[in-house]
């Protein structure tokens, strides 16, 4: 039994109910959105949609729009994609006949807007989901309406089950509604300004544990998915148990912190928490306490082996069950098989009070990690992040006369004041006053900040930061720093650095790994803690490019299969294009936009994107 006392701090009762009411708004409005209660508002002018059409149409009893399975939504901003469905339908038959192959995407111009259109076929059915390019651009909504497919299909088996049985109409209708507010409206489910880039990648964001939190964690999952302790042993009721768990997986905060799931499981289930939302619900509010159940279909599990049957390993004919469970800010799910060595499930089971206490112990056991975890948070970030706003010239030489005034430290450190400000680069401009340069792999040209690459794709970009508590120290502070520094400033300064030379000179930076089904960037307290008066066209300019040079490796990859293939016209294709793409990278220049000073131009800055 686990007694709490907790003590109430008087303060001004005005005061206390003004934050009361604020906070509990913001998470009523969110809560409102997650359970279907509210839909897209003014946002509902702007074209968007989302069908599955039959492409057998019945000739011996026509009816009006029998093709249309399903749509949402139905009102103004759907009908004139609705109207036009005759064309998606002709696309998809003519491109298949003529080529061989499926079509992906179509564009558009629809009330003065450029609107992207996406497919997805299966057998004779086609998935359509169009957007305006200005709310998701069409790499991303490609991106998007994968997803899209995975997550019903983890859901309901196939397109097909979920979208030809009258049932599922409301909730469907509610999985399009929070697709189509993070896309239009993705501040009122997620504040962060890049959650719409990041909810498209095919992982979730990883945040590293010091060691020993990291054991304590995997040991009290571990126990859990032995499942051979009290109420959930065999032998406790001389039984064969109801389920076997296959895996699970924690979160704090949102952040992935342990994973025991085989990568295609914990993309599945991740896909799953981030489109219902309930990975900012944890991160926004400490959660009383939260249960789903629900049956799911892992392809991973009732797909095929593709290896001869004599060898592989067969799954079972089972059954699968997802149980989420949340408490505070932590959110642990776990994955449960009924039938092979458990019972087979009959009907349609809840869910078992044994299971979903088991699971509750195991969150309340890791209660005592929490502070550890927020402390990991609250350290400095690793690798080290450098601020855009140091590096223009006018508040550089600001810098640097104030360095000469002070002491310096020994080491490297001291000599990050003679760094000269990179020329200025070329290029059509593409957002305020940024224009770039492209760069690829066989281009001899050097960077200008070198920035390392650390797996499949990776990004390095600017921020920009205002000197708070557990930032990097700036290098042009140097002199300020004191003589016999802290443990603290040296273990700031001791940070592992990702670029070279003496200055650290990375912005930001993004690693997909799709082998573990994560990604590895700054957190959101991290990028918070960050600031600048270039930092908003910088960072929206960076994710830009994250799709631009992602899409560009895709293709390449694609190309490199076809000439591994082999065959005549794959090998004309290969001499014409000797080399695959490994890097791509672009050059921007950028300077402020408030800049108030007539007499004197503005200072610019260049800044490599590096994929």
């Amino acid at each position: 039994v686990k007694l709490t006392f907790e003590t109430s701090v008087c303060e001004p009762e005005g005061t206390d109910q003004h934050r009361s009411k604020q906070a509990q708004s913001g998470m009523n409005n969110l809560l409102r959105l997650l359970g279907g209660q509210e839909g897209l508002g003014p946002q509902q002018e702007v074209p968007h949609i989302a069908m599955f059409l039959s492409l057998k149409l019945d000739s011996d009893t026509p009816k009006d729009e029998q093709e249309i399975l399903y749509q949402y939504p139905i009102c103004e901003a759907s009908q004139k994609l609705r109207s036009v469905r005759g064309i998606f339908l002709t696309l998809s038959d003519i491109l298949e006949s003529v080529t061989g192959t499926q079509i992906i995407s179509s564009s558009l111009f629809l009330c003065e807007k450029l609107v992207q259109v996406v497919y997805w076929k299966e057998s004779d059915k086609l998935l359509i989901i169009g957007l305006p390019e200005e709310n998701v651009p069409l790499a991303q909504l490609r991106n998007m309406i994968q997803d899209v497919v995975r997550t019903l299909t983890f859901m309901y088996s196939s397109l097909d089950s979920a979208f030809c049985q009258v049932d599922n109409v409301p909730r469907l209708n509610h999985f399009f509604s929070l697709l189509f507010q993070r896309a239009l409206q993705p501040a009122r489910l997620q504040p962060c300004s890049s959650a719409l880039f990041l909810h498209s990648l095919p992982g979730l964001q990883w945040l590293s544990l010091p060691q020993e939190t990291k054991m304590k964690i995997d040991t009290a999952l571990s126990d859990l998915e032995a499942a051979d302790f009290g109420e959930l042993s065999e032998d406790c009721y001389d039984m064969r148990r109801l389920y076997v768990i296959l895996g699970s997986c924690l979160f704090y905060k949102g952040y992935l912190v342990a994973s025991h799931l085989p990568t295609e499981d914990l993309v599945d289930v991740g896909l799953y928490c981030r489109h219902y939302g309930l990975l900012p619900l944890a991160a926004e509010q400490s959660i009383g306490q939260l249960l789903i159940w629900r049956e799911v279909f892992p392809q991973h599990h009732l797909q095929p082996s593709a290896e001869p049957s004599g060898t592989a390993y067969r799954e079972p004919e089972a059954r699968y069950f997802l149980l989420i469970v949340g408490l505070r800010h932590f959110m642990l799910c776990v994955l449960l098989e009924a039938g092979g060595c458990a019972c087979r499930a009959v009907g349609n089971p809840g869910p078992d009070c044994i299971y979903v206490d088991q699971v509750k112990a195991t969150i309340l056991q890791l209660e005592g990690l929490e502070s550890s975890i927020e402390e990991r948070l609250e350290s400095p970030c690793t690798p080290g992040l450098a601020c855009a706003d140091w590096f223009l010239p006018a508040a550089r030489d600001r810098l640097q006369s104030s360095c000469r005034a002070g002491k310096g430290l020994s080491g490297d450190t001291s000599q990050g004041t003679g760094r000269q400000s990179p020329p200025r680069g070329t290029g059509t401009a593409l957002q305020g006053s940024q224009g770039p340069v492209e760069r690829d792999s066989t281009n001899p040209q050097p960077l200008l900040e070198q920035l390392c690459v650390l797996c499949y794709f990776i990004c390095l970009l600017v921020f920009q930061a205002t000197r708070k508590k557990h930032t990097l120290p700036n290098p042009f502070h140097s002199g300020s720093l004191k003589k016999n520094p802290s443990e603290k400033d040296t273990e700031l300064l001791s940070a592992v650095k990702l670029t070279s030379g003496p200055e650290n000179t990375l912005f930001h930076y993004l690693s997909l790994e799709t082998m573990q089904g994560i990604f590895i960037t700054p957190t959101h307290r991290e990028v918070a803690q960050l600031g600048g008066s270039i930092h908003p066209q910088i960072i929206e300019n960076f994710y830009q490019c994250c799709l631009s040079i992602r899409s560009i490796f895709q293709q390449s990859m694609r190309k490199e299969r076809k000439q591994k293939a082999g065959g005549s016209s794959e090998l004309r294709e290969a001499a014409e294009h000797p080399r695959v793409v490994r890097e791509h990278g672009l050059l921007f220049e950028c300077s402020p936009d408030n800049w108030t000073d007539q007499k004197k131009p503005p200072p610019t800055m260049n800044y490599w994107v590096v994929g």
